[in-house]
């Protein structure tokens, strides 16, 4: 049996609830298999093995080792991360805190205080020995498990809360982002304090979280303002000079307004589906008003993206997955609006007396857009401050902004008020508890991909795409379908849990609250 099983005693006051969707296991096939396997005569009846990874995921429960404790408050557990091989664990902590753990006996390794001068946000394992940890401090540490004792290399670039870290094995780069809206990918082969290869490779005003898929081809980003977007054919040595100068904002706020913005629809060509490196797609079809895509993570294969969501008035969460796979440029063939020309002809009084609708009113200002730009063209440290206010004013481009766009639709003027629109990607969906206000939930996908975990008031839930854990491709709806839940485990925290993470290597789980206490989840059988 593939699930590493270790002794322990199921918590006495925990409440647990499985799913009775599936049939139980056939104990004489299963005897039958084990009575003639040393004679190697073994056949599985059609779906044994779905129905034998459903029942392990099925008996999951949490497990406590009788010589495990925590001695001391760490605050919330905002991160856990396994090495690659599965042997450790570490917990990245409120309280500055990392603590190193052995994953077989779940005994407690490590304490590194002060790892960081902020809150630790997030760890990872960048090979066996190295791992990177990021902060609010706006500092990136790496780490070796050999010693521990202090980081091997500090890395300064953001000016924010630094919430990803990411391991491109086809560049061998480390990809970070923050809420300074930058993505910086960083040069680990001549580590120096400054150094990096590739410096910022984008940015973008309301960048919440970023991904990259495990072959890292795609990047996903998720944004505090109810939208995605995906980076097909991703090239980090070419990324920063092709999105030059594009705001995805303003291109969502085109889409949504179905106004042409002559800023805007230059960009067009970034959408085009025959496009080879660095082609742009949004997402925007959720189960609910999102606004804050909070929390992101990849498929083990790359075939879809979970993110938890939050609305505006930040009283609903919502968990949604989404297909990020290539599909046929004929499906966006029609992905697009053609927006109608106001009629300048109009020889009306009415007409020439009024004014041209300003299409950006309240959200920025002419004088503080040129300033963004100018930062922008300089490219100096003061960009990565330069913040685009809420309020004012803005020149649609029927005014006329710039002599260039004028220029640019003389050649393209099929592209003059065309805008893109996007595809449905939803998959599945599910309401979660909207408990811990402030507070990210970090989900995580298992190792093959049939299961999420969720945090979900003081315990998690497993959830999967049918009521069989089958795998994603065995089980696409033709319509979005509600994740299934196949155990719910409540009350087994002190406080509401906000991450958690599955073994890459063991059909194990462990999960950490805000009451900085950490449990253990495997099959009970």
């Amino acid at each position: 049996m593939a699930a590493n099983i270790l002794e322990g005693d199921v918590l006495k006051n925990s409440k647990r609830i499985c799913s009775n969707n599936s049939s139980a296991f056939n104990k004489s096939h299963i005897l039958e298999i084990l009575n003639n396997r040393p004679i190697g005569n073994v056949k599985k009846r059609l779906g044994f093995s779905d129905n034998l990874i459903f029942n392990l995921y099925n008996s999951f429960d949490s497990v406590q080792q009788s010589n495990y404790h925590f001695d001391k408050y760490w605050g919330g557990i905002f991160n856990l991360e396994f090495s690659l091989d599965g042997k450790l664990v570490v917990a990245a902590c409120e309280g500055k805190q990392i603590l190193l753990f052995d994953a077989a006996n779940h005994k407690q390794l490590k304490v590194v205080e002060n790892a960081h001068q902020n809150c630790v946000n997030c760890v990872r394992f960048l090979n066996e020995q190295t791992f990177a940890t990021s902060s609010d401090d706006t500092l990136i540490k790496l780490w070796d498990v050999r010693n521990i004792k202090s980081a091997v290399v500090t890395l300064h670039g953001h000016t924010n809360w630094v919430k990803n870290i990411e391991w491109s094995e086809q560049e061998q780069v480390m990809v970070t982002s923050a809420f300074d809206g930058t993505i910086y990918a960083w040069n680990l082969a001549n580590i120096t304090e400054t150094n990096m290869l590739f410096d910022k490779v984008f940015l973008m005003k309301g960048l919440m979280r970023m991904k990259l898929t495990p072959d890292g081809t795609k990047m996903i980003i998720a944004t505090t303002t109810g939208y995605m977007i995906i980076i097909h054919d991703l090239n980090l040595l070419t990324l920063a000079t092709d999105l030059k100068y594009f705001q995805p904002n303003l291109y969502r706020l085109m889409q949504m307004s179905d106004q042409s913005f002559p800023v805007a629809t230059p960009y067009n060509h970034l959408f085009n589906p025959h496009r080879k490196r660095n082609r742009i797609e949004f997402i925007d079809d959720f189960p609910n008003e999102a606004e804050a895509i909070s929390s992101l993570q990849i498929h083990p294969h790359g075939w879809s993206a979970v993110s938890r969501n939050l609305n505006g008035s930040e009283n609903e969460e919502w968990t949604t997955v989404h297909d990020i796979q290539d599909r046929d440029p004929k499906d966006y063939e029609n992905a697009y609006v053609i927006i109608e020309d106001i009629n300048t002809d109009d020889d009306s009084d009415e007409f020439n007396n009024r004014r041209p609708t300003d299409l950006w009113m309240g959200y920025i200002s002419i004088d503080d857009y040129n300033n963004f730009n100018r930062s922008r063209q300089e490219d100096q440290n003061i960009y990565e401050n330069v913040q685009i206010p809420s309020m004012g004013i803005v020149s649609s481009g029927l005014i006329g902004l710039s002599a260039s766009y004028s220029t640019y639709f003389q050649h393209h003027p099929e592209e003059k008020n065309k805008i893109i629109r996007n595809l449905p990607r939803m998959t599945h969906y599910i309401k979660e508890k909207s408990l811990g206000k402030g507070f990210i939930k970090e989900l995580c996908f298992s190792s093959d991909g049939r299961i999420i975990c969720s945090p979900y008031d003081k315990g998690v839930r497993l959830l999967a795409f049918n009521e069989y854990c089958h795998e994603l491709s065995m089980c696409v709806p033709e319509i979005p379908q509600q994740l299934k839940t196949i155990v719910e485990m409540n009350d087994y925290h002190r406080d509401i849990v906000v991450s958690c993470k599955f073994s890459p290597t063991h059909y194990q789980l462990v999960s950490g609250c805000l009451g900085s206490d950490i449990k253990w989840y495997q099959p009970v059988l």
